[in-house]
């Protein structure tokens, strides 16, 4: 699965694994949201049957990142992803099975505040546009355009009240939809992962030049 990293540095650099999140931490996270925000998923599922959210993580050497999808059904391409993303020290990693941030607990670990905190941002964006009593916002999350959305956050936007600091980013992407396409290719074209991973290296690059140019909203842009 491609990830969209909020922090490049790191990834860009071939001996950086990544750790996908355990399988049964993020199907109760799928289930405690889809329980959480049932009534706005009524709504959308009067123009989407089968909507319901999906859930993907991974841990990086320096970067916790969450996904959360609300995909329409198998048959439906049209998705809306929030990606969430904190800072990670890789000394903290244990996991407990309790979707902290959702249910906190006086006994999480420093990684499952994080994760917690990332669940929370994003759970916070849909809220946003799942509001029973909102029909337009229903209606632009339902649109396929990402155009359609009214103040979504589409470049990486920090969420002030959160402890840890999480950023937030919004799109139309399916990840399950590309990592199934990603395990055809894989299987039937050779050449896949090798072009692949060419490309994800200059895209990242072109991604750090682009910050350096015009500042990553801390420093102001550099200016020659």
């Amino acid at each position: 699965m491609k990830w969209e990293r909020r922090k490049i540095t790191a990834s860009a650099k071939p001996e950086i694994k990544t750790t996908d999140l355990p399988y049964d931490y993020l199907k109760l996270v799928e289930q405690t949201l889809n329980q959480a925000m049932l009534k706005g998923l009524e709504e959308i599922r009067k123009i989407h049957p089968d909507s319901a959210f999906q859930v993907n993580g991974a841990l990086f050497s320096d970067e916790v990142l969450i996904t959360v999808t609300l995909s329409h059904g198998e048959k439906n391409i049209a998705a809306t992803t929030v990606h969430a993303s904190a800072d990670f020290n890789p000394d903290h990693t244990l996991i407990s099975s309790n979707p902290i941030g959702l249910d906190d607990h006086p006994g999480s670990t420093p990684l499952e505040r994080v994760l917690g905190a990332c669940v929370d941002a994003a759970t916070t964006v849909f809220d946003f546009y799942l509001d029973p009593s909102d029909p337009e916002k229903i209606v632009q999350l339902a649109n396929h355009s990402l155009g359609s959305l009214e103040e979504a956050p589409f470049e990486w936007t920090i969420i002030e009240k959160t402890d840890p600091k999480v950023w937030v980013k919004m799109d139309k992407s399916n990840p399950k939809l590309e990592k199934l396409a990603d395990e055809w290719l894989n299987r039937h074209d050779p050449d896949f992962k090798e072009n692949e991973e060419e490309e994800e290296f200059l895209s990242e690059r072109l991604e750090a030049i682009r910050k350096a140019r015009d500042g990553d909203g801390q420093n102001g842009p550099i200016r020659h």
